[in-house]
């Protein structure tokens, strides 16, 4: 065993940062706190390469006064704690002190910074550390500060970082919440030489979202305003078409704090959950104040994570606060079709378009007309139709059964259909059995089947009209750039267009032309979730969000309709459940109706 030995400074130092300093989003993180803490009103943050070459963050704040210029850069130097009580009332960002000196060890760092007293300002360069060189120079109050080559001394963690675009993206999600978080700052970001957010610290917190977001989304956003117990609540939330297919634009930052919190977010979903289709999410922007005491922030190396005093108070507290503003939206305004009676809300034009003439893969989409027992092509546009979302209640067994696989219906026996109840469940007699379907269910069950198939075979992409084109995040956009050859195996065909923005030529044919953008979107959510490795599964969970689209319970079908998908269900000898796994057809014997009625003995 080789002796026990204490490690020179300059390795400590490279092990403490791989704590702060993860990746250059973490950099601009730490950076930008610094300048809210210097009481900063206006900030720029540039970035180039991803973060990975260059990044400088400018602000007006105080500034960092000549004698102090170097002690910034030791460890656990802070003008923001000088005793351990201090830890549970505070109002900064950052406090460890280990922001600068965790940054310097592993980067060239030049730091510019004059106080408003000062004449002149000071420059110093530090490299891996160690400091080159201090001088005084002219620069205006406040502080910049330059971070080049990052890792450059640490070559494996530089090889753990993801494309340029990728960390690009990191970082600004980072700007979001950060302008989100502080709508009394102005912040500039510049992205490779151009900005791509500003916002006016105007102090309002609409300005700051219409910054990040634009006019179009915070018109649809519904306002949170509460004020209970000590806690205040302010904020936006957005439900309906702004719903998306995943918690990336969910925002909750505590007095001012950026943070993740599973109890925030699920309070904030349970509240909205019948607003909601299941598997989508709503985008929010929630600023909870409280007392300083009610949070501990010293948790993580990284801040993202806090505790409250009192979960269960703040979790109510979301809750109602978020309840409320969904009332007073609903009660103001028109609700979103989809938040309309679910059972009702398609146009009774749409569902008369469910089956016609098969077309041709890789066209356009036209309108069509209803031909006796044909059954539609599923790239018609007519099959852009919402999931049904309501929960199905368990069904007892006897005396009505589930079909199961090995007692399907016989194909050589006849179908006589009666009609459906409530217009979700479809009625017919097959031989001496009674059959009762959910026609949603089992609309489900053939898209996702012919989903499947045209994977399998590469015919499932559907030519639109003419392109789209959608601007996107940055964060969605290196999805885009970095997955773009998937995109197109999975019927997505995209060509970037610049500027953020893409235009899009094909989708999968099972959504049309109306549903083109929004189901691209998921797309990149789904991609955005499941990370750079997207695997077979997650080949069929894109496919599986697409069959969403199927018939609605509450949709009148005409017996031609009925007969063509129990046809298509039959002699494909399709299993007899949704997707889901829920059961489509339950059967009840004609002897035991005659058991029922007492026409025989039991």
């Amino acid at each position: 065993m080789k002796s026990i030995r204490k490690l020179p400074q300059d390795v400590i130092g490279r092990i403490a940062a791989g704590e702060v300093v993860e990746r250059p989003e973490a950099v601009v993180k730490e950076l930008v706190e610094n300048s809210c803490d210097a009481g900063a009103t206006s900030i720029t943050v540039e970035i180039k390469s991803g973060g990975l070459d260059y990044i400088r963050v400018i602000d007006n704040g105080s500034g960092i006064a000549e004698e102090d210029a170097v002690m910034a850069f030791e460890k656990n130097a802070t003008s923001k704690l000088s005793k351990a009580e201090q830890l549970f009332s505070l109002n900064t960002l950052g406090f460890r002190g280990e922001a600068l000196h965790s940054i310097a060890a592993v980067s060239r760092v030049t730091l510019l910074s004059r106080t408003e007293e000062a004449q002149s300002g000071i420059r110093v360069i530090n490299t891996g550390g160690n400091i080159d060189s201090i001088e005084e120079c002219a620069c205006a109050k406040g502080t910049s500060i330059t971070v080049e080559d990052l890792f450059f001394n640490v070559p494996v963690r530089r090889g753990f970082m993801k494309k340029p675009a990728t960390e690009a993206g990191y970082v600004a999600d980072l700007m979001r919440l950060m302008i989100l978080a502080n709508p009394s700052i102005s912040f500039r970001f510049k992205l490779d030489g151009k900005t791509v957010y500003f916002s006016s610290g105007d102090g309002k917190l609409d300005s700051a979202f219409i910054a990040v977001y634009g006019i179009q989304t915070y018109k649809l956003m519904k306002k949170i305003s509460y004020n209970e117990s000590g806690i205040l609540i302010d904020g936006l939330i957005g439900v309906g078409e702004l719903s998306r297919g995943n918690r990336s634009h969910q925002s909750f930052f505590v007095n001012s704090r950026a943070i993740r919190s599973d109890t925030i977010s699920s309070a904030m979903e349970d509240a909205a959950r019948q607003r909601v289709m299941i598997g989508r999410f709503p985008i929010c922007c929630i600023s909870i104040t409280t007392p300083l005491n009610f949070v501990d922030v010293n948790v993580h190396p990284n801040k993202w994570e806090v505790r409250f005093s009192d979960e269960k108070k703040l979790k109510d507290a979301v809750y109602f606060a978020v309840e409320d503003a969904l009332k007073e939206g609903m009660a103001s305004a028109e609700p979103a079709p989809m938040f309309l009676d679910r059972e009702r809300a398609m146009p009774k034009a749409q569902v008369k378009e469910v089956y016609a003439e098969p077309k041709q893969n890789h066209m356009p989409s036209k309108s069509s007309t209803i031909k006796q027992n044909t059954y539609m092509s599923v790239q018609d546009p007519a099959w852009n139709m919402v999931i049904e979302k309501a929960p199905v209640a368990p069904v007892k067994q006897e005396p009505i059964t589930e079909i199961k696989q090995e007692t399907l219906i016989e194909k050589k026996e006849e179908i006589i259909i009666h009609g459906s109840a409530f217009n979700t469940y479809i009625i017919f007699e097959a031989g001496d059995t009674l059959y009762i379907c959910d026609q949603h269910a089992m609309h489900e069950r053939i898209l996702f089947e012919r989903l499947t198939k045209q994977y399998d075979t590469g015919a499932i992409s559907q030519m639109l009209l003419s392109p789209i084109a959608i601007r996107l995040t940055i964060k969605q956009y290196s999805v885009f750039l970095e997955h773009q050859a998937l995109l197109a195996s999975i019927g997505y065909d995209a060509e970037d267009f610049g500027e953020q923005t893409i235009r899009l030529h094909s989708v999968p044919v099972i959504l049309g032309e109306p549903e083109a953008e929004r189901g691209f979107r998921d797309a990149i959510d789904m991609l955005e979730t499941s990370g750079n490795i997207l695997d077979d599964k997650a080949f069929e969970s894109l496919l599986y969000r697409a069959c969403r689209y199927a018939v609605k319970g509450g949709d009148e079908l005409s017996k031609d309709e009925m007969r063509a998908m129990l046809e298509e269900m039959i002699n494909r000898d399709l299993m007899p459940t949704c997707p889901h796994g829920r059961p489509i057809i339950l059967k009840i014997s004609r002897k035991e109706l005659e058991k029922r009625f007492g026409r025989i003995q039991p």
